[in-house]
């Protein structure tokens, strides 16, 4: 082949590898143009996801802070976007034919359980009816609560066999009247419930530490022990029916609110004074954190009734962290941004401050039973946490932190300037 020739058929070469090249360099700009466009498509469904966990966090911090606006002892909560004619409306037109009775709603725990259930769009569609069973007469706050929301409720004492069938429920939480006679009350509406047949959902909370308490040092806690036996008995009772047979127990732990007793204390010489010595450890639970897992247990779904993954389970709930009086302190002192320390007591103080105008809204039941938590906090049996992994689970929620219980009531906790009056 001649030197011309062979220099065409390079040249040739050249011009076909060059156009191979563009080809290559339109291709490899289409798949990045595709990739982009795949890139785009999954940034916005992930922002669309997130906007939906935002929302679902909003609704529960939204719950949470409510607590908040009061400086009472347990806040009652502000007021929803849901007015009672939308909730008689969507119980009324809900997909599922649950029927759900809380015991003690004239009480803050069981006030605050149906309030959630009742206000939070989350939860329509889960049941046709909530019934308030009441022990006594409501608080003012709570009495507001079931008037707002149009809840239908009965008192335990004037009810029959005849009158709670005709309520219709099949699934109950029970929650024990902070009262001295608590035993009576839930043996009343159990068998209330067993001669009905029909409770196929039983829903108990009871005490963390009962399991800890002694009989002759702690026998208010430990009589949670004797209730758990008496909520469970209709499981393996076949007498009974359909009723107990998908249970649950929730252990909740003590109140965060409970700390709220001393909020004279903390707003007049920035203390907050505990029977407990400065090495004991505690893990004080929320109570909108005990209120948003019982909602959720109550409304789960599963073959047997509850879900599969909460239907037969005890569940223990603290607070997420084990604090001592002083990090206690150092807790508030970070959410108020004013200086609070930690004063240990003796317990003949501690009955003091119950007995005082500051306890008046509780029972003495209840004061006793705060008093054999602080002994069992003295005695090192609540140094532990439990429950936050199930919280977490059932709820998709994180436990509230001590620094965001006091951020959330530091108006009852914030220490008062005290009024000067300065020389003309």
């Amino acid at each position: 082949m001649s030197s011309w020739g062979r220099g065409k058929t390079q040249e040739s070469s050249d011009v076909d590898l060059e156009a191979q090249n563009d080809q290559h360099l339109n291709d490899l700009h289409s798949k990045i143009s595709q990739l982009r466009n795949v890139t785009t498509d999954i940034y916005q469904d992930s922002r669309g996801q997130n906007s939906l966990l935002d929302s679902t966090s909003n609704t529960f911090d939204s719950f949470k802070s409510s607590l908040a606006n009061t400086s009472t002892r347990f806040a009652r909560m502000a007021p929803k976007k849901v007015t009672k004619a939308q909730a008689k409306s969507e119980s009324s037109s809900s997909s599922s034919g649950r029927v759900v009775a809380i015991t003690a709603v004239d009480g803050f725990t069981g006030s605050a359980v149906l309030e959630l259930l009742m206000s939070d769009n989350s939860y329509r569609g889960k049941f046709s009816k909530v019934v308030g069973l009441t022990f006594g007469e409501s608080k003012e706050d709570t009495k507001a609560v079931l008037d707002e929301y149009g809840v239908e409720t009965a008192l335990v004492d004037e009810m029959d066999e005849d009158t709670f069938k005709e309520l219709g429920v099949d699934t109950l939480c029970l929650i024990p009247p902070a009262r001295k006679d608590k035993a009576k009350l839930v043996k009343q509406i159990l068998e209330l419930g067993k001669k009905s047949k029909s409770v196929k959902n039983l829903v108990f909370l009871s005490s963390a530490g009962c399991d800890y308490a002694e009989r002759d040092k702690q026998p208010h806690l430990r009589e949670f022990i004797d209730l758990e036996v008496l909520a469970m008995a209709p499981k393996s009772d076949e007498s009974t029916g359909a009723t107990g047979h998908s249970p649950c127990i929730v252990r909740a732990g003590f109140y965060c609110e409970n700390l709220l007793l001393y909020s004279k204390q903390a707003q007049g010489e920035g203390k907050l004074p505990l029977p407990v010595d400065p090495h004991h450890k505690f893990a004080p639970v929320s109570l909108g954190d005990v209120a948003l897992l019982l909602a959720k247990i109550l409304t789960s779904e599963g073959e047997h009734g509850l879900s599969d993954d909460i239907r037969g389970q005890m569940i223990p709930l603290t607070g997420p962290q084990m604090v001592a009086g002083p990090e206690l302190a150092e807790a508030a002192s970070q959410a108020l941004g004013t200086k609070m320390e930690f004063q240990s007591v003796k317990e003949s103080e501690a009955k003091k401050i119950l007995s005082s105008e500051q306890g008046e809204e509780i029972d003495e039941a209840e004061k006793a039973y705060i008093l054999e938590y602080y002994s069992l906090v003295r005695e090192g049996k609540t140094n532990y946490v439990a429950g936050r992994p199930t919280f977490k689970h059932i709820t998709g929620q994180d436990l509230t932190l001590p620094s965001a219980f006091f951020e959330s009531y530091q108006d009852s906790f914030k220490r008062k300037k005290r009024r000067t009056t300065k020389d003309e």
